[in-house]
């Protein structure tokens, strides 16, 4: 079978203000570099995959060119990106890598007393002609030291709530707490995940490209296991029926809001997470339940991204998904560095 040859690409706009240009080489056998150039032409730190790695490449593309941004806007100097950007590449190489100097230059949060909307968000949002505020409450990083999530909610969110305050917690935290973060080096992605994963429209290289979502072979294999191979294989035989008829949303509908709530990769910009994927938690109905009775709020465990919002589990069934749908239709959480993984309603 022929290879299709990817096209090189080749990131500069960050180049006058890091001294860095970044660079994906896809080569004839299938395999891709990604590189670090710095202005002269010089190489500072290259990564290189294989064919059936490749997806970590394109992954490893997209993550070092939002550092540039992301580490110029903040005004860091050029040599202390260029660490930062050898540092991903190394993790992406397999090496053991600590970022506690990457997450010390981010300007301090304060934590939830000052509930300050994160950028291009809004903090109230009017449901159905009642106006909500969505009060995000910041952190510190939750690592995989914090085995219990309740210790950190009562801590940065329950001395701020207030009666009838509903409270939303990220699925990324309880899963974090949970030990449900996975290196994307240990997947081993199968043959069905590949092709699943090739047939996922997350328009990569586009400018319509808002997250690979399963659009790769690894995170694929992570929702076959999360869903079970039968299963899977049943939603993608239905999915591909119903398709041309205009019916979309089926392969998700069956394999579960578990299987659809794995992100790989777990984030962009959080570097701790940058070469991981999240598997969605376990039992989040009991964690809600678990976290009205100590807070006395209802409390729901949230997922939300760009495509909208959705509950893995909640302590009460009077908030309907469309209420949390249309509640959280922007996000207000964010989906990078914002360290907002909790937010408080009150209306």
């Amino acid at each position: 079978m022929k290879l299709i040859m990817e096209k090189p690409q080749t990131y500069d706009e960050m180049k006058g203000k890091t001294g860095l240009a970044i660079e994906y080489l896809p080569r004839e056998d299938g395999s891709a570099a990604v590189r670090v150039v710095s202005a002269d032409g010089s190489l500072a730190a290259e990564a290189i995959f294989k064919k059936d790695r490749i997806d970590e490449a394109h992954i490893l593309y997209m993550e070092v060119t939002e550092l540039l941004r992301s580490r110029a806007a903040l005004g860091e100097s050029p040599a202390a990106i260029r660490e930062r950007a050898s540092k991903l590449l190394a993790l992406f190489r397999g090496e053991k890598v600590s970022f506690g100097d990457a997450s010390a230059a981010v300007p301090e949060r304060k934590p939830s007393g000052e509930f300050i909307a994160n950028p291009g968000k809004k903090i109230e949002i009017d449901v159905d002609g009642v106006l909500y505020q969505r009060l995000p409450v910041r952190t510190r990083l939750l690592t995989e030291k914090d085995t219990d999530l309740l210790p950190i909610l009562e801590e940065y969110v329950k001395p701020y709530l207030k009666p009838n305050d509903l409270l939303f917690v990220s699925e990324k935290a309880l899963s974090v707490t949970q030990g449900r973060v996975v290196s994307m080096g240990d997947i081993k992605p199968s043959r069905l995940a590949r092709f699943l994963g090739r047939n996922v429209g997350n328009y990569y290289g586009s400018s319509q490209f808002h997250g690979f979502g399963h659009g790769t072979s690894i995170a694929m294999q992570l929702l076959i296991e999360e869903a079970g191979y039968p299963r899977a294989v049943f939603a993608a035989i239905v999915s591909a029926l119903t398709r041309p008829l205009g019916v979309k949303g089926l392969f998700y509908r069956i394999c579960g809001k578990q299987a659809k709530s794995i992100d790989c990769p777990m984030s962009f910009l959080v570097l701790e997470y940058a070469h991981s994927a999240k598997l969605a938690p376990r039992d989040p109905f009991g964690a809600a339940r678990r976290f009205r009775k100590a807070l006395g709020c209802e409390t729901v465990i949230l997922d939300a991204n760009y495509r909208g919002a959705f509950s893995l589990g909640k302590s009460t069934r009077a908030l309907s998904e469309t209420f949390i749908g249309k509640l959280f239709r922007d996000n207000p959480l964010g989906q990078s560095d914002e360290m907002t993984p909790f937010a408080i309603v009150r209306r």
